[in-house]
Formats: C-alpha cells, structure tokens, sequence
C-alpha cells in the first residue's frame, strides 16, 4: 500500500457520510484511510463509526488533543503517515468513483511527478451543482516547469495527490511564525504555500499537472461572505517568501511581514478584499431572486476594483482549452 488518503474532520456530521459513500466507490480501494479528528463537538465521530459499522473497511481514526485548525490538522497528517503518496479530501466534498485510481495512475507512472490534480466544479449544499469551478492547473510537465521558473504562485485545490517526501522536504503546511488567536492565518489558503514550495524542485525536472477533467465536486457554502481580506493576505504573504526564496534571500514569518505593511497597502487589500465580497454577496442575492441586491453588490464590487470580475471569470468559470 503506497497511498494514504486523508480526511481532516470538524464538526462535519451533515455531510460526512456522503463524502464516505464516495470514498468506499472508488474503483481503486488499495490505500489507508486516515481521518484526522480537529476536536469535533457534533456528531461527526459517531457518525464515521456508524458508518464503517454498516460499511466495513480499513480505517484509522486519530483525535487530536485540542483543537488547532485545518492547517495543523493537516500537517499533523502528513507527519502521520507513512505512505509515499498523499492525498486530501475535504469532510463534506464528493469526488467521482475514477479520481483516485486516475491520479494514482498518472502520478505512480511517471518518476519526474510529484503531483497530480484534476478539475472540479461546485455543489450547493444540497449537493446539487451550481454554476463555477476550479478549473486551474498546468497539463504538461513542460508548462508546469515554465511557470514554475518564472516565479509563479501554483494554485491547486486540496485534492492533489502528492509526493510526500517531497513535501516534507518542502516544509509540508506552515503553520510557525503566526500571531497567536483568531483569525488564525496559517488556514487560509494554506496549501497554497506548500505547492507554491514544492514548485521549487522544477529545477530538478519535477513537476505537478493537472488532469483536465471534472473528478470533484466542491462544496459551496450558502451565506454573505465577509472573510476574504484574511485569504488576500496570506497569498499576497506567500507571494512575498516565494519571491524572497528564490532569490536567495531570507523569508518573512506572517507576523514579519504585517508588520512590513504600510497603511495604502493595507488599504489597497481591504479593497480587493470588498470586491470579492461583494461579488461573492451578490450571487448569494441573485439565487435568491433578490435582482437589486445582487445588482447593488455586484456594482459595488466594481467600484471597489474594476478587474476583479473578469479574473474571478477567467479563473473560475471558463475551462482552459
């Protein structure tokens, strides 16, 4: 068995045993199933030994001692196992029967691979699909070499499968040199930098591609959104030590580098951070049917930044070719 399959759980009882169904009809069953309990304070555990009662199959379930958020919760994971390929699945996602026998393949035939990930678009929270997407990623190793030399942040959603030793070579998810309480910063985009670092052995011929096929099915949440300053911060971070790395230099903890921060650029990602916002708001009116919120959030993310429709477009609505 060379592959672990991972499920960091908090308090996920609604949907966990949908997400478990999808795990047990997987073409390919040859892989340790670890689930890593964040401290749960529902029914989430019951819930997964109910359902191995019904549906037996090798699992190991692992309650951590208090709760630390998903970045911990992952890389105490990865620490975890002992496999040499990784991958994640979120606790309330559903994934298609061929994604892991697919990315498995891909990834096991191919020495220079380190990685390997899939399209996916969006459920509701009834699981029904809704307009949008990831749809990111480089094909060829040869693209993926390309942008990573030129310095480029590796966007990637968490059902990567992935070298371990390479990421435990790469520092695997950060999660030292952050202000302590909430918000906690380590767990937002935090796969973001351990890809983005990983990118880094593209000097020795490796690389991560992305097969261009809907195998994941994320779940949206419902509701008015108010938190992406947190996640524009903590890539604008990563960006900032991506660049510092490669050139040689020292990089920043979180902290070092807010404190870098001058009150414009601070201002200026608040800004970003309202458009994204307010865009995210007005589809929440839109599907309601409420026609002048939705035109008034959507106007309003126009004022706060012009472009960010056409990236969040570009990015999350129109397949590459």
């Amino acid at each position: 068995m060379s592959l672990t399959l991972a499920i960091c759980l908090y308090n996920a009882e609604e949907h966990i045993k949908e997400t478990l169904e999808c795990i047990i009809a997987q073409t390919m069953q040859d892989f340790h199933l670890l689930i890593v309990n964040d401290c749960s304070t529902d029914g989430s555990i019951a819930a997964v030994e109910e359902f191995f009662t019904l549906h037996p199959r090798q699992y190991e379930l692992v309650t951590l001692e208090k709760n630390g958020g998903i970045a911990k919760a992952r890389n105490f994971a990865i620490s975890h196992a002992r496999t040499k390929y990784f991958l994640f699945i979120d606790s309330d996602d559903l994934l298609e029967p061929t994604l892991v026998e697919k990315e498995f393949r891909t990834i096991s035939q191919d020495k220079d691979l380190i990685g390997v990930s899939c399209w996916n678009d969006f459920i509701d929270k009834r699981g029904k699909k809704i307009q949008g997407g990831t749809f990111l990623g480089e094909k060829t190793k040869e693209g993926f070499i390309d942008k990573a030399s030129r310095k480029k942040l590796i966007f990637l959603p968490i059902h990567t499968i992935f070298d371990r030793e390479y990421a435990i070579k790469a520092g695997s998810i950060c999660i030292e040199g952050f202000p302590e309480g909430r918000p906690r910063y380590q767990d937002f985009c935090e796969e973001l930098d351990m890809w983005t670092r990983m990118s880094d052995f593209h000097k020795e011929g490796k690389a991560i591609i992305t097969l261009p096929e809907v195998l994941y099915h994320y779940r949206k949440s419902d509701g008015l959104s108010s938190n992406h300053f947190n996640m524009i911060i903590k890539m604008r971070y990563t960006k900032r030590n991506n660049k510092l790395r490669r050139n040689g230099e020292k990089e920043l903890t979180f902290v070092e580098f807010y404190n870098t921060l001058t009150e414009k650029e601070i201002k200026s990602l608040q800004r970003d951070a309202k458009a994204a916002d307010s865009l995210r708001n007005g589809v929440f009116y839109l599907k309601r049917k409420s026609i002048f919120m939705a035109a008034w959030e959507v106007m309003k993310s126009i004022y706060y930044r012009p472009g960010y429709i056409f990236d969040k477009l570009t990015h999350n609505f129109i397949k590459k070719k």
